[in-house]
């Protein structure tokens, strides 16, 4: 066969296939909005959302501002004390009845009785402080809250943080496009790269880690959200800030500083609205579970001479306590707690039920000795 027939035989079969991709890709642009319902959507401010009143995985819905919660009215009744709650997937961890928060709320209604305090769970998953100050711009204050929790997650709020991260979700995956070359059509953002690609990498990617996770609970006969190759992957990385050696990686300060200016500007907000503000600090399993941080070391071969298992709680007290902003600091709880039970989900970084119980019952008795001691200066 010549070389003009076989090049005439590939276009015949090339360029359908490229009109197909072409006008998928076409169709993911233009039609986005209609044909991708999902639970988290494309926001204008935020980057993304989770939809107002969506299917929750636990059976519940999600409330009018996609939070992991009922529906509060969002002026409060007369006499009622409002806490609202700022953090990442934390917020979602046990569902909505099982969170912290849930669980923190009903410890005030023993103490006190229904209906004098509330505790709204105002946290999204996939975020860092300062997408979550601008949540709280939008949606947070709202509520007119008397009391804000700051939940900080020492495992990656620091590391996921950077200042140029727009992180979007278009055709229901999710993307980080650069806040300073984000270009939009018709309201919604043009991203730079392919989208029907993109949509069939992550679907792929979280098909085979399933499949992967799936396979070692049948041999162990305890499921795990993630494969134990994969978990150890990533708490290998959150490992990389507590780094004490001159290898430490440089490139993070940025991302401290906007992280710390980011807490700044939100203790300035609230000041100026006369609400209070307190930052609740998470520690990731590796510093809780032993085992976990053994089997980090060993797999990877790091020396454990080189880490500070407590830098990142360090680094964040000592500029909270320079502002005279109030926290409390989780890690010597759950470490203590955590040689007797286990408090985080199998392969997951998030908290079981007794990690969701232990956390409420700390923030609950903090919480609970500044609302009675601000009760008793009126």
């Amino acid at each position: 066969m010549s070389f003009k027939k076989i090049a005439k035989a590939s276009l015949k079969i090339i360029l359908p296939v490229v009109f197909v991709l072409v006008f998928l890709e076409f169709l993911m642009i233009v039609f986005e909005p209609y044909l991708f319902k999902g639970f988290y959507e494309y926001d204008p401010d935020l980057g993304f959302r989770v939809r107002a009143h969506a299917p929750n995985f636990d059976g519940t819905v999600t409330n009018q501002f996609g939070f992991n919660d009922r529906d509060y009215p969002l002026q409060k009744t007369p006499g009622v004390f409002r806490i609202l709650v700022l953090g990442d997937s934390y917020s979602w961890a046990g569902g909505r009845d099982g969170n912290y928060t849930a669980l923190l709320e009903r410890m005030f209604e023993d103490r006190d009785g229904s209906h004098k305090i509330d505790v709204i769970n105002a946290g999204y998953s996939m975020t860092h402080t300062g997408e979550q100050l601008a949540m709280l711009r939008k949606f947070g204050l709202q509520y007119n809250p008397d009391l804000v929790v700051l939940g900080f997650f020492v495992g990656n709020d620091f590391v996921d943080a950077d200042p140029d991260r727009k992180r979007i979700v278009v055709n229901g995956i999710y993307m980080d496009i650069s806040r300073k070359r984000e270009l939009k059509l018709l309201g919604y953002p043009i991203v730079p790269q392919s989208r029907l690609l993109s949509f069939v990498k992550q679907k792929y990617q979280i098909w085979e880690e399933t499949r992967k996770a799936k396979t070692e609970a049948v041999v162990a006969k305890q499921p795990g959200t993630f494969s134990e190759e994969t978990y150890l992957g990533i708490e290998r990385s959150r490992l990389e800030f507590f780094n004490s050696s001159p290898s430490r990686p440089k490139h993070l300060q940025a991302n401290v500083d906007y992280i710390l200016q980011s807490i700044s500007e939100m203790d300035a907000l609230l000041k100026s609205r006369n609400i209070k503000l307190v930052v609740a600090i998470y520690p990731d399993e590796f510093q809780v579970n032993e085992p976990l941080l053994k089997a980090v070391f060993e797999k990877y071969k790091l020396k454990p001479e080189d880490y500070d298992l407590k830098f990142a709680q360090n680094l964040l007290r000592g500029f909270l306590e320079s502002r005279g902003i109030p926290y409390i600091d989780f890690l010597e709880r759950f470490q203590a707690e955590g040689k007797k039970k286990d408090l985080y989900v199998l392969r997951d970084s998030h908290w079981n039920a007794a990690g969701n119980q232990l956390a409420a019952e700390l923030l609950f008795e903090d919480l609970g000795k500044r609302l009675e001691s601000s009760t008793a200066s009126k």
